[in-house]
């Protein structure tokens, strides 16, 4: 698809650097260190279909989280605003906390230049879509994105992105065999379930 098809910014082609260039452009304060540059990198060719299956360990307070689920998902619904998109995470307040996130980076002026295709509900017109906290859908597209807590519903949707970050709130949990094996049936009996041949996963994990 060209860009006139997609309404996306020709500075957003599908270049090695675009999901850098988007994120200095919609939040310019993040430091960009240099192993930012090749996180980046590898979240960029999953934006791009370049990576169907990817697996994220790093350590805390290295920036994981707001690159792989609150950036990355901004991101793509740009691209193609038809994505149905689910993040997940071990509680249902953090979840709703990335999901606010991104509606912010939605809504601002920065990010409606690069993707005008890609908007929210804000009353009026586009009244009838849905807006919560936990799940919003793109006006006038197929596209939106869902956010739960670990062991939570996904009944009725289909899944085309599923990017599940830190499961296990802390280390306690993490070495709990009980919890391990709820959490893998979980994902067994439920997430897997939503997916269908062309959808992408990434586990995000702390190191």
């Amino acid at each position: 698809m060209d860009n006139e098809t997609t309404g996306i910014s020709p500075f957003f082609e599908h270049s090695s650097g675009g999901f850098i260039k988007f994120i200095r452009t919609v939040r310019k304060y993040l430091d960009i260190e240099g192993f930012h540059k090749v996180y980046y990198d590898v979240l960029n060719l999953f934006a791009h279909n370049r990576i169907k299956r990817l697996i994220i360990t790093m350590p805390p307070q290295h920036g994981k989280s707001i690159g792989s689920t609150v950036m990355l998902p901004s991101y793509l619904l740009g691209l193609n605003p038809d994505l149905r998109i689910v993040t997940a995470s071990y509680g249902s307040s953090l979840a709703s906390k990335h999901n606010r996130y991104i509606q912010r980076i939605i809504d601002s002026e920065n990010y409606s230049f690069i993707f005008p295709d890609t908007k929210l509900s804000s009353g009026g017109n586009t009244k009838g879509y849905v807006r919560t906290s936990q799940e919003f859908e793109i006006v006038n597209k197929n596209g939106g994105l869902l956010s739960v807590g670990r062991g939570g519903p996904l009944t009725g949707n289909v899944v085309d992105i599923i990017i599940i970050d830190d499961l296990y709130k802390n280390a306690a949990e993490a070495n709990s065999p009980l919890l391990r094996s709820k959490i893998w049936e979980w994902y067994l009996s439920v997430v897997k379930t939503r997916l269908h041949d062309k959808s992408c996963e990434i586990i995000v994990m702390t190191r």
